[in-house]
């Protein structure tokens, strides 16, 4: 896992170490720097990378380069397959210097060109430099769990990084993109590929592009192969084929000359990370982590039940509520672009406790999206399966984002911020989802390519690496999304039973209090609300949100906004398990949104 820049442009060699170190927290223990003159005059090529050192921990150093010089890499990610890759490629010819996964990439692509893409299994965002047609082609892995921004400061110039801050002085100015400034406020996260930052776009999961001085126009091209036939087994047969390519997944992310440690919440998910990976490394070996804040929502109990169950080495960190305030700031500076997420708190305590002793840990992210475990899936259920399809998706988008409805947005917002089509555009944004033969199909899809994306995995990513840390996703494993998506949709929602045929699957393995847990995902986290929305009250937060602030920013017009909150009070909303705590996630996304203002635009 690393950090990755560079550029084409007229930039000198300061300015790519610039943007390198802008990186360092995701590569602590390794610096490469290649700079040099392109072939038009007063242009230069610059290749930058932060290593955290996972394989090869004494080889693999980047920018690497063909023995030809002919292509050059810089690559950010873990690639597991490159072990049977490497044998692969070595019969097409490959000379192999070292024992790196990057070096399989540079070595595919010489021989493969963007074939090998669909042969990578793995998480990954890289870039390629081809020296002969003075050309760069970048890439991402296909769920989007490492991200890949780039701008164009001229035409003939690009820059990329494996985040947003490095690419700032390369703007012109800072303005917010009023397309992802809606959707935020509609959505409380950003869809891409644009970012909140006019100028800055990202690379869409499961896409390739390339780019040139003559050809500067980014034109992302899927690379992701259409979905598998229909599973024809029965729940039983799906279950038992279930724990053979989950454990496969599991045993493929322990790639590693490094420990791997867990963090271990006590839900389904992680649990069943865990279960799976004792069967791989003796569980006195498997160090997990979990972080409490003493809270209503506090899954310490279960945790230790299953560390128990499994017997490894259990390391749990009680973190006091305060945190949340001190840490605002940093957490808000660090995701780059807002997410109204109530766990950016936990997400970023439990990778700097899990940092003191791991550089890698899994997570349990992705199942609920594979095997339908949020409570929006339930509304795929009669009578709502049956509503008018932009009323489903209504209802859909409603439980997932918590957030006010357009109408309500338009209402608040400036008449100089105010572009109605714009507004229609980003409401009806996901229309084609919903609009799918398969209903419950095209719920799936939207989760997997948006939240999951943009609201999940990013936000992973960035608190993460911000402390150093690896976090690998079995579930997200090419394999298993492939076989779980060609499931009967009975046998992921069952009744009223979420991730049905995980549970069966986990019957042998796990205790009863855990495979039959109430989901925590977006219920137990959006639990965390009635402590942010006091934080955002009455607590210091809100001075991030009263009028005055609202009114000064000038995006909003703050007697409208503080109208909604007010709404909250009445006797129908305050009864409304939706609308009662829209107004807490709103309030909540405020903070987030004008933090973010305060350091990045002021």
């Amino acid at each position: 896992m690393c950090g990755i820049a560079g550029f084409y442009g007229p930039y000198d060699r300061n300015r790519l170490g610039v943007i390198t170190r802008a990186l360092a927290h995701r590569g602590p223990d390794d610096e490469g720097l290649d700079w040099q003159p392109a072939s038009t005059a007063g242009m230069h090529l610059g290749l930058g990378h932060r290593r955290l050192s996972i394989i090869d921990l004494g080889g693999g150093h980047q920018p690497m380069w063909t023995a030809d010089s002919s292509l050059a890499i810089v690559f950010n990610g873990e690639i597991y397959n490159y072990r049977e890759l490497r044998t692969e490629l070595s019969q097409e010819g490959a000379v192999f210097r070292t024992s790196s996964d990057t070096e399989v990439i540079l070595e595919g692509w010489r021989l493969r060109g963007p074939r090998i893409l669909s042969a990578l299994s793995g998480m990954f965002a890289f870039a390629i430099w081809n020296k002969k047609d003075q050309e760069w082609v970048f890439a991402r892995d296909r769920a989007g769990i490492k991200p890949l921004y780039y701008t164009l400061p001229r035409s003939d110039a690009v820059v990329f990084a494996s985040e947003i801050k490095p690419l700032l002085p390369f703007l012109p100015n800072r303005k917010v993109n009023l397309r992802a400034l809606y959707e935020f406020l509609l959505f409380s996260w950003t869809v891409g590929p644009e970012t909140i930052f006019s100028g800055v776009n990202s690379l869409p999961p499961g896409t390739w592009a390339r780019w040139s001085p003559t050809q500067p126009e980014m034109r992302p091209q899927r690379y992701v192969s259409a979905g598998t036939a229909k599973y024809r087994g029965t729940r039983e047969d799906a279950a038992a084929d279930l724990r053979i390519i989950f454990d496969r997944a599991v045993q493929s992310h322990l790639v590693a000359d490094v420990p791997v440690g867990i963090n271990l919440s006590g839900g389904l998910d992680s649990s069943a990370v865990l279960e799976s990976m004792s069967r791989y490394c003796g569980p006195e070996t498997i160090d997990a982590f979990t972080v409490g804040f003493g809270l209503a929502d506090d899954e310490t109990p279960f945790a230790q039940l299953i560390a128990q169950h499994v017997g490894v080495k259990h390391h749990v960190s009680s973190v006091p509520p305060s945190r949340f305030e001190e840490d605002f700031a940093t957490i808000v500076r660090t995701i780059e672009e807002p997410i109204g997420h109530p766990v950016l708190q936990t997400t970023y305590e439990v990778a700097r406790f899990s940092r003191e002793k791991v550089k890698v840990v899994m997570i349990g992210e992705g199942s609920d999206e594979l095997f339908l475990g949020y409570p929006e899936f339930s509304l795929l259920r009669p009578p709502f399966r049956f509503a008018p399809r932009d009323l489903f998706r209504k209802f859909f988008i409603d439980v997932t984002c918590l957030m006010p409805s357009a109408k309500d947005i338009a209402g608040m917002l400036r008449p100089e911020f105010l572009d109605r089509d714009l507004l229609y555009d980003v409401e009806h944004k996901f229309d084609r989802y919903f609009r799918m033969s398969d209903l419950a199909e095209g719920a799936q899809d939207f989760e997997i390519q948006n939240p999951l994306v943009s609201n999940q995995l990013m936000r992973i990513d960035k608190l993460t690496m911000a402390h150093g840390l690896e976090a690998r996703v079995p579930f997200l494993d090419q394999e298993l999304v492939e076989w779980s998506r060609s499931l009967p949709f009975g046998y992921k929602l069952n009744g009223k039973v979420t991730k049905a045929v995980l549970r069966d699957a986990m019957a042998t393995r796990l205790p009863e209090a855990i495979r039959h847990r109430p989901k925590t995902g977006k219920g137990g986290t959006q639990g965390l609300l009635p402590y942010l929305d006091r934080l955002a009250t009455t607590g210091p937060l809100g001075r991030l949100i009263s009028y005055d602030a609202i009114d000064r920013r000038g995006w909003l017009k703050p007697e409208r906004v503080m109208g909604y909150w007010a709404q909250g009070e009445a006797m129908q909303v305050r009864a409304h398990p939706i609308e009662r705590r829209k107004r807490s996630k709103f309030r909540y996304s405020l903070c987030v949104l004008e933090q973010w203002a305060r350091e990045f635009l002021d």
